[in-house]
């Protein structure tokens, strides 16, 4: 199944790609937006219940601009329940660039936009929270760390039994590769993925020339890109409880509004 944003008609999926949909005016939306379109229930349901097995006990709908609707959600599907799962912004922009253009981090050249739209989007969800009755906020690394701990909130919250074979799905990873990248741009391991790149141009084997120059351009960029990153966001990024220091760690998560100091500008 594809995500429901891509299959609906009420015009309220991501608007914008990978570093801009939660900016646009219409990416967020409350109880005031449900009321005026009475029907935008019964459209949804229609689109998406061809793609649900109806005889399960939880059906689920998972598109990431969820995040900043859940109030136009909550009112249009009154007995809804929200599971939110938080993730650090750097591992999660560095995950994601892959479908962002190539100015806005792609290539690495504009990567801190696509930290500010995750800190955006957590700034508006953080201030919705306090609204939704029924809301489990997880954290992507308790979740890797204790996956039984994690599912079995997940279970106790959907008034749902998860057997054996449900934590062992759950793919654990010990390290975060992406700490290193951060820390120094890749730049321990470039003369060799560079010779491993210049060794397949030419091949059919990936897109040689395009991780060429991604990793080229993280050990030009990144390094800098993580003072420019935590001048203008870090506190912004702590009161979601995470660290820029320690991409692995988060603190418990807990429901308050969260401030929204300017929008970053500076890009090196």
């Amino acid at each position: 199944m594809d995500e429901g944003q891509r299959i609906q008609d009420i015009s309220m999926g991501g608007l914008g790609n990978t570093s801009e949909w939660s900016f646009h005016p219409r990416a967020h939306l409350t109880e005031e937006d449900a009321k005026c379109a009475p029907d935008a229930g019964a459209r949804l349901w229609q689109s998406w219940a061809p793609y649900w097995d109806l005889d399960r006990k939880v059906l689920v709908e998972k598109s990431p601009p969820n995040l900043t609707k859940m109030r136009y959600f909550q009112e249009i599907f009154p007995k809804s329940r929200f599971i939110v799962v938080t993730r650090h912004p750097v591992v999660q922009a560095l995950a994601v660039r892959k479908w962002a253009t190539p100015t806005h981090g792609r290539f690495t050249y504009g990567f801190p936009r696509l930290i500010e739209h995750w800190v955006h989007a957590h700034d508006v969800f953080a201030e919705d929270a306090l609204h939704i009755e029924n809301l489990l906020v997880l954290r992507y690394e308790h979740l890797m760390r204790d996956p039984a701990e994690q599912l079995g909130r997940v279970a106790r919250f959907l008034d749902i039994e998860l057997d054996a074979n449900s934590v062992d799905a759950v793919g654990v990873r010990p390290g975060n590769r992406y700490a290193e990248l951060w820390e120094t741009g890749g730049r321990r391991q470039l003369g060799g993925r560079v010779r491993t790149h210049l060794a397949r141009l030419g091949s059919r084997r990936g897109t040689p020339r395009a991780d060429l120059l991604r990793d080229v351009t993280d050990a030009a960029l990144l390094p800098r890109y993580r003072n420019v990153v935590n001048e203008h966001l870090g506190d912004r990024i702590r009161a979601h409880g995470y660290d820029l220091g320690r991409l692995d760690e988060a603190a418990p998560w807990a429901p308050a509004p969260i401030g929204a100091p300017a929008p970053l500008t500076a890009e090196a």
